[in-house]
């Protein structure tokens, strides 16, 4: 017997009478309007630079996490999916696995939103997770908050759901569902758009919660997976989408981060909320690197960026490396605009005075190189802020980074034999044991020529010190292109 699901929280998170949840939505994508920047930068051949795969947004009351997540629809906005995939967590009634809803549409005030019946039946037959289990939607309020922003955002199209209330389950699984439902035969996974419904930490104080949450984000933005429940209520469904993003090559941007202490909430016991969108970009038309007499520019657009910083405290937050490059220098902005991964190095006299990077490219190169900057200048914990006395003796190199990619372990190797296959000058090396990470540039060779104080001293700097290398310590490496300022 076919039914429509009715709204379980329409009147407590969200307006219940349609006129004024209709001018609710509205008003927060109007100011959500403010805080988002599409780019639509095209290559040289007319294509898209990137397209929005996917998005995770809160779901707290509107009063609360209403803005946070309108930032992330509004980005959506132009976009005309057939099917949203919309997946969460489940609050009132767990399940094992993925639970899906015989439900033949979710009502809301503003109208009914049909399922996707067809892709749901695919799903079950190609997935050993999920399976129908109608009480876990009964009462869930983490999928129904996104309907009247989705209602809104593509009112002028046609569109179905396929609502996913996520269990206790892997993110190979829930990656492996999310590709299943990309890959039903005969359909463009381009019409697919995923949203993944999610708040960040739970009652902590704001600065704690402040902290934990950008430690979250962190990880989040280098693609590293699983989250636990205590970092997000929505773990287990975005642990997922991060799964997916690093099988199919799609790369974060954080839109928006903050708390119920910063909107309507006591800062005393806080939840926080972040607006995250995953990108698919395109391959770059020469893969061959980047070329000299582009690379050699970018420390001097760091030192400008640098001197913009002392002049003007205040404007730090909208400096980007893209704004100094003549909009007549096409190649160098499309370079800038191309996503990309940097590091940015200050010496001062031959000694280290801060370097801050990224390990995967999560925004564009511009914005990296801008943000990696001041990070080294003013944010390394291992030294004091850059004064602007020292302005004029420091040195700038930025190194831009290839996608990291894991040193696989043969089975039975040796440790003597896994090491030798690290190239010393030219791979940068990441070293991983659980929720401990650091990183070596290829430059750190040249002090560290041999491979065994070079782990040695990797293991250190990730907190291991002390731990034997062996088969629990996972390895990934990449190379750079660096360019440094010339010397007077």
């Amino acid at each position: 017997m076919s039914f429509v699901r009715k709204p379980a929280v329409a009147g407590s998170f969200y307006p219940q009478d349609p006129g004024e949840l209709q001018r609710t939505v509205d008003e927060l994508l109007k100011k959500a309007t403010a805080l988002i920047t599409n780019d639509v930068s095209r290559d040289s051949q007319g294509r898209p630079l990137r397209q929005l795969m996917g998005v995770q947004v809160p779901h707290a009351g509107y009063i609360y996490s209403g803005l946070i997540a309108a930032v992330g629809f509004q980005l959506v906005s132009t976009l005309r999916p057939r099917r949203v995939i919309i997946a969460g967590p489940t609050h009132r009634v767990g399940c094992h696995g993925i639970a899906l809803s015989e439900a033949t549409a979710f009502a809301t005030p503003l109208g009914e939103v049909p399922v996707d019946q067809v892709a749901q039946q695919y799903l079950v037959e190609h997935s050993s997770v999920a399976k129908f289990f109608e009480p876990s939607h009964v009462d869930e309020h983490a999928l129904e908050v996104q309907l009247p922003f989705l209602q809104t955002v593509f009112r002028d199209i046609e569109f179905t759901i396929v609502p996913l209330a996520v269990g206790d389950c892997t993110p190979e699984d829930v990656c492996d569902s999310l590709q299943t439902l990309l890959s039903i035969p005969g359909e463009n996974p381009d019409d697919t758009l995923i949203v993944v419904s999610s708040d960040l930490s739970h009652y902590l104080g704001y600065d704690e919660a402040r902290k934990f949450d950008t430690a979250t984000l962190s990880q989040v933005m280098s693609l590293e997976y699983p989250l636990d429940p205590r970092q997000a209520c929505g773990a287990y469904a975005w642990s997922g989408l991060i799964r997916l993003a690093r099988r199919v090559q799609w790369h974060p941007q954080l839109l928006m981060n903050a708390s119920s202490g910063d909107t309507a909430g006591d800062k005393s016991r806080v939840v926080g909320y972040s607006s995250v969108a995953f990108w698919k970009y395109n391959s770059p038309e020469d893969e061959s690197g980047i070329p000299d007499r582009y690379g050699a520019l970018l420390p001097q657009i760091a030192r400008e960026i640098l001197t913009d910083a002392f002049q003007d405290d205040n404007q730090i937050g909208s400096i980007n490396a893209i704004s100094k490059v003549s909009a007549s220098d096409r190649a160098l902005q499309l370079l800038l605009r191309s996503i990309g991964a940097s590091f940015v190095t200050l010496t001062n006299h031959g000694q280290l005075r801060g370097c801050i990077g990224s390990l995967a490219p999560h925004r564009m190169l511009g914005e990296d190189i801008a943000a990696n900057t001041l990070a080294a200048a003013f944010e390394d914990p291992r030294f004091p802020p850059l004064q602007a006395s020292e302005l004029d003796q420091i040195q700038i190199e930025v190194s831009v980074l290839t996608e990291p990619k894991p040193l696989e372990r043969f089975e039975g190797e040796s440790n003597e034999s896994y090491l030798s296959r690290l190239r010393p000058g030219i791979d940068g090396v990441i070293l991983r044991r659980d929720f401990h990470r650091a990183t070596f540039l290829p430059q750190v060779w040249s002090e560290l020529p041999d491979v065994h104080v070079f782990i040695s001293q990797l293991m250190y700097k990730a907190g291991l010190g002390g731990a034997e290398f062996g088969p629990e310590i996972k390895l990934e490496t990449y190379q750079v292109q660096a360019w440094g300022e010339a010397k007077a």
